[in-house]
Formats: C-alpha cells, sequence, structure tokens
C-alpha cells in the first residue's frame, strides 16, 4: 500500500488536529450559549422587583429588594411600606410569589411564560373578592381574560332558593394562583349570608378549577 510522504502526514495530521481543537472550541461555545439562556430565563423575582410605583405605590424598590433577599436567605421577609405598616413576601419560587400587602389585601403572581404573567389580588372587606389581570413582564396590562364563573356553577341543584337568590345578589368569588402550575381556583364566598344560611349551602358549594385542567372539586 503506497505511504504519503512525511510532509503531507505532517499536514494531514495538523488539519486533523487543528479541526478537533476546532470542535472543541465550537462545543464549548455552545454549552456557553445554553448556559448564558438558562440563566437569562425570566423569573418572578425579577418582575417583581422592576414593578411600576402604579402597581405598588406604598412600597419602594428597595422594599421589593429586601423581601426577596430575605425570602431567599430563609428569613422572614417582612418590611415597613410608606405608611409604616407591615408587607410580607409568604412564599417565592422561580414562577410563583405570594404577598400579604396588607391586612385586607393579598397578592399572588405567576409567570405562565417567559413574557406572560398573572396577577390576582384580592380584598378582604371582610369578605374575600378577587380581581385577575395580566401583564407582560415589562408590565404593560394585557387584553387576555379568564372568565369567572357564575354563582350557579358553584351550586348544587337542590340547594335552598332563598340561599341561591342571596348568593346570586352578591357574588363574591376568590381566586387564588396554585404555586406548582397555571391553574385558578376558584371559591364562591358565603360569608355575607346569614348563619341558617351558611348551614344550608354544606355539601352544596363546590370550588372551580380553570387551567391547564378544568374540572371540580369539594
Amino acid at each position: 500500500m503506497p505511504q504519503l510522504p512525511i510532509s503531507k502526514r505532517c499536514r494531514h495530521i495538523n488539519l486533523s488536529a487543528s479541526l478537533f481543537v476546532f470542535n472543541l472550541r465550537t462545543l464549548f461555545l455552545l454549552l456557553l450559549a445554553q448556559c448564558s439562556m438558562l440563566n437569562a430565563q425570566t423569573r418572578i423575582r425579577d418582575v417583581y422587583a422592576e414593578a411600576p410605583d402604579s402597581i405598588f405605590p406604598l412600597l419602594t424598590k428597595n422594599n421589593r429588594l429586601d423581601q426577596i433577599d430575605f425570602r431567599e436567605n430563609n428569613m422572614q421577609a417582612v418590611v415597613k411600606n410608606k405608611y409604616d405598616d407591615h408587607v410580607e413576601l409568604l412564599v417565592l419560587t422561580d414562577q410563583y410569589l405570594k404577598l400579604q400587602l396588607s391586612e385586607r389585601c393579598l397578592v399572588e403572581m405567576r409567570l405562565l411564560s417567559d413574557s406572560t404573567f398573572c396577577m390576582v389580588e384580592t380584598f378582604s372587606a371582610p369578605a374575600l373578592d378577587s380581581r385577575i389581570r395580566f401583564f407582560d413582564t415589562a408590565w404593560h396590562e394585557l387584553s387576555l381574560s379568564i372568565d369567572r364563573p357564575a354563582v350557579d356553577d358553584f351550586l348544587s341543584e337542590d340547594i335552598d332558593t332563598d340561599v341561591r337568590l342571596s348568593l346570586q345578589a352578591l357574588p363574591l368569588i376568590k381566586a387564588s394562583l396554585s404555586e406548582t402550575d397555571n391553574t385558578i381556583i376558584f371559591e364562591l364566598q358565603t360569608s355575607e349570608l346569614t348563619r341558617e344560611q351558611r348551614e344550608k349551602t354544606e355539601g352544596k358549594v363546590i370550588e372551580i378549577i380553570k387551567g391547564n385542567r378544568d374540572e371540580r372539586c369539594r
């Protein structure tokens, strides 16, 4: 079998070595780019930190950054707002947070994608009622919406007629975001009913879950 001249064999070896180094460099750059993309993924902490003053007028950005720092260090994440009232960041994960904004207001936020999130504000007066809004991660409100269930959707067919009419007259519905998936839990509030009426709702009012799955549960 004919042999290549030594000079050609050396060039062949040098070319193979160069290709090997090139491939290693390419692989390294690809891995570096992938790591950068992972590090650049949106987290709800960053969205919360950059919230405009119009959303949380009584909390400064430093307040929010302090809460994030406390929570990430497993400390109680309580700060004082501009009125010296306590505000606590109760839960913080990469995609979800829960904020006790005041005694009468609870805020939940959950990322739905790298560019959008849902915010639920629940107000106590003293019965609970919620407002649901959607934003992009730059805090532009979106025209997205989710249909709130009707009062009758929560009630069994055989519930007392007077109770049904009372609940329809004042439809207070609490909404809660799931910490683990993109679902919303709706609960019809019965606290404004009389004691006798509330007793008649036992076992006849259900929760409704909407989102990744659409189902009912007791």
